[in-house]
């Protein structure tokens, strides 16, 4: 944001806590502003009854992660609060109070949507353009068909190549791990009988690199073969809407939604599999430990099969790691190509006059200096939106000085832009 210099301020998002809190809200066609309580002020906003306070509502994760914050009219509840994008309410609704009677404030507590919910939402909101008018040209249409089942094939083959792959990994690092151990064995103890167990392990983890490589090819042509068919898909579709007319198909999100799918198990997998190293590594520790307190020969060659074992133990679930964790990231590559195709091959059509939203001002050019300032309340922060009116979570401290490059009604208040088109900031809250 450009700005005179002036005076030194900062833009962020305010903290929130259990004595005081910032925040910036939007109630019904009214304007209210950002505000910060002093010891003994009310919270009570101008031109809002006693009887019915604002509550602040902090969302935060079942691990305490904060996510947003908002204000509501009265007592929180299920009805009147709104969970933030990309989550949901915890079933039962969860909230208990961190403030006070004069400073109402509840943690409440949300859940992240599934990768597959953010994609159905996705795929529900292109589902209202219009499927009027529809291609009727049937060569076209046949190409399409053609080149949307090639799509899915080619899915079906490289997902197979993946899976492969992931075994061929998990099967080196175990082929690894068994020979480091033999090797480890026969230095510390050369008159040890494992020579042929070296040998043995010396090979499998030979054939199990060559296999490993072998998979690596076959996964990449697999690879290259899909991304061929979503792009051909993408032309057969553009062709197909050239010649038809208008086309609102979403078939691209299915094969997403599948991708989505599989990523939200994985991630899951993932997890589990983060788990098992840490309780390996302490299994390692505890094991490591009993070799150093023994004392007698007989319990001290126990306690080394032991440690062997956990040290088998971790390298196992660190190789099924890694494996699960490369997975997750060859999905999201494929879910981000995928969802780069649906976004840019599905045409956007002009929704009915039932669905056409409100035309703002245009935008007019202002130039000009204003300082932030809210009358009577000088501790308050005012909050920024964007050119639609959104809230953007980022607030202005009152007394800053800003250049105006613009000027606009928003929502049917005059409103000045200090920057970007996400730094509006209305008229009220501006002194020139």
């Amino acid at each position: 944001m450009k700005k005179e210099k002036l005076n030194k301020f900062s833009i962020r998002k305010l903290s929130v806590g259990a004595a005081s809190v910032l925040v910036g809200v939007a109630l019904a066609g009214g304007a209210t502003t950002a505000f910060a309580s002093e010891p003994g002020s009310s919270t009570t906003q101008p031109g809002t009854s006693q009887t019915e306070k604002l509550s602040v509502v902090v969302f935060k994760t079942a691990d305490n992660k904060l996510v947003n914050y908002d204000v509501v009219k009265g007592e929180p509840t299920e009805a009147n609060v709104k969970a933030p994008d990309g989550y949901n309410l915890v079933t039962p609704f969860d909230k208990h109070s961190v403030g006070t009677d004069d400073k109402p404030e509840y943690e409440v507590t949300v859940v992240e949507k599934s990768l597959v919910e953010k994609v159905k939402e996705e795929r529900t909101k292109r589902a209202g353009l219009s499927y009027e008018d529809i291609t009727k040209k049937h060569g076209a249409k046949v190409k399409y068909d053609a080149a949307s089942a090639a799509v899915k094939l080619a899915k079906d083959a490289l997902d197979a190549a993946n899976e492969a792959m992931a075994e061929k990994d998990t099967a080196v690092e175990i082929a690894k791990a068994k020979l480091a151990l033999y090797k480890e064995l026969l230095a510390k103890n050369p008159k040890a009988h494992v020579d042929g167990e070296v040998a043995t392990a010396q090979e499998d983890y030979v054939k199990a690199v060559q296999a490993q490589l072998t998979q690596s090819f076959a996964t990449a042509k697999a690879k290259a073969e899909f991304v061929t068919a979503v792009r051909e898909e993408a032309k057969a579709k553009a062709a197909y809407e050239k010649l038809g007319g208008q086309l609102a198909d979403l078939s691209a999100y299915n094969t997403l939604e599948e991708i989505a799918g599989k990523m939200d198990d994985v991630k899951a997998e993932v997890a589990k599999a983060k788990k098992a190293v840490e309780d390996a590594k302490l299994e390692l520790v505890k094991a490591k430990m009993e070799v150093a307190g023994k004392t007698d020969p007989v319990e001290l060659i126990l306690a080394k099969f032991k440690l062997e074992d956990a040290t088998t133990v971790l390298n196992n679930a660190l190789a099924n790691y890694n494996a699960k964790a490369a997975r997750l990231n060859t999905l999201k590559t494929y879910f981000d190509e995928v969802h780069k195709t649906a976004l840019v091959s599905t045409k956007t059509v002009t929704p009915s006059a039932t669905e056409t939203p409100v035309v703002e001002a245009t935008e007019v050019a202002f130039s000009g200096v204003a300082k932030t300032f809210v009358k009577g309340h000088p501790n308050y922060a005012v909050a920024m939106m964007d050119a639609n009116g959104v809230y953007t979570g980022k607030f202005l401290k009152q007394g800053s000085r800003f250049k105006v490059f613009g000027k606009k009604t928003i929502k049917g208040r005059v409103c000045y832009r200090l920057g970007t088109q996400s730094q509006w900031v209305p008229a009220e809250f501006l002194v020139f």
